[in-house]
């Protein structure tokens, strides 16, 4: 008789099985289509997995079978927004109602007004039907691009009157207001979370020096999160970033089409769109994605 599954709190010493059964869950749908498999080793998701434990360790739950780490889901909370980061069974014991069982114990009990949302993968039908059942459905395209540009394909410019300044990392007053105005919420620990000696923070001001946007890019060539108080400066943004930080390897970007302008140049300056588009999922509108590029899909 099989051990019966128990579900539980994750604890740190937790985090290496997660990360496990991530590699082992995105392979197994990867391998089937013949598409690359991840690799073993991911540094940044162990960091993300290690900052939802530790301001969400309420919402961080792993389901063991004989003491042995099998699934997990973790989700956060920032102000009115409620969103999945992460939902993974290990392959060997998929369709047997786990992780539904798992997200049922993240969901908050009461809406009280919450937003629902998640990002997933568009090549996942069961994930995006069980999402799309709970109210929480599709609504924008993410796009993986990954490349550097090439010199020949020059990037949109910061407009003239527009001057790009370190930043503080961890944000500040101004930080907080542009994305309470941006994204509906301010989110102080996820800046605080992005301070890392590898990483880059840029402060966009006006002439009068108020602040009209940031951006981050990091040696690793992970670019985000971004937000702009026009529209029209995202993709000098992004431009800005791919050119002054200059990445170990290739730069990654997740674009939504939401940001057209921005996507558009950045795939004819040379990166290429790497995989499956994430689709951006939402109970209801929470923030104006022509001005906000995620921090990753695994947080918003």
């Amino acid at each position: 008789m099989s051990v019966e599954l128990r579900y539980r709190p994750a604890t740190p010493d937790d985090l290496p099985a997660c990360e496990r059964i991530w590699i082992a869950g995105i392979n197994d749908y990867l391998r089937p289509m013949n598409q690359p498999e991840v690799p073993d080793d991911n540094p940044g998701l162990r960091k993300l997995h290690a900052h939802a434990l530790a301001t969400d360790p309420e919402r961080f739950c792993v389901a063991t079978r004989d003491e042995r780490v099998v699934a997990f889901g973790s989700a956060i909370e920032r102000g009115p927004l409620w969103f999945l980061s992460m939902l993974f069974v290990d392959p060997a014991e998929q369709a047997r109602g786990v992780g539904r069982s798992i997200l049922s114990r993240l969901l908050p009990s009461l809406l009280d007004g919450r937003v629902l949302a998640t990002a997933t993968d568009s090549a996942q039908p069961i994930s995006n039907a069980l999402y799309a059942s709970l109210g929480i459905g599709p609504q924008l395209p993410l796009f993986g691009l990954v490349g550097r540009p090439r010199p020949d394909r020059p990037l949109p410019a910061l407009p003239d009157g527009v001057r790009a300044a370190p930043l503080e990392l961890g944000g500040g007053p101004e930080v907080d207001a542009l994305d309470r105005e941006v994204i509906g919420f301010e989110h102080p620990q996820d800046h605080a979370f992005l301070r890392d000696p590898d990483r880059r923070a840029f402060a966009y001001r006006d002439g009068a020096g108020r602040l009209l946007g940031y951006g981050y890019a990091s040696v690793a060539g992970r670019i985000g999160p971004i937000a702009v108080r026009d529209a029209a400066l995202m993709a000098p943004v992004v431009g800005h970033l791919l050119r002054a930080v200059e990445p170990r390897g290739a730069s990654a970007i997740w674009l939504s089409g939401a940001q057209n302008e921005a996507l558009a140049a950045a795939l004819v300056a040379g990166l290429r769109v790497d995989g499956f588009p994430l689709l951006l999922c939402w109970s209801r509108p929470f923030a104006d994605f022509g001005r906000y590029l995620l921090i990753s899909p695994g947080l918003p």
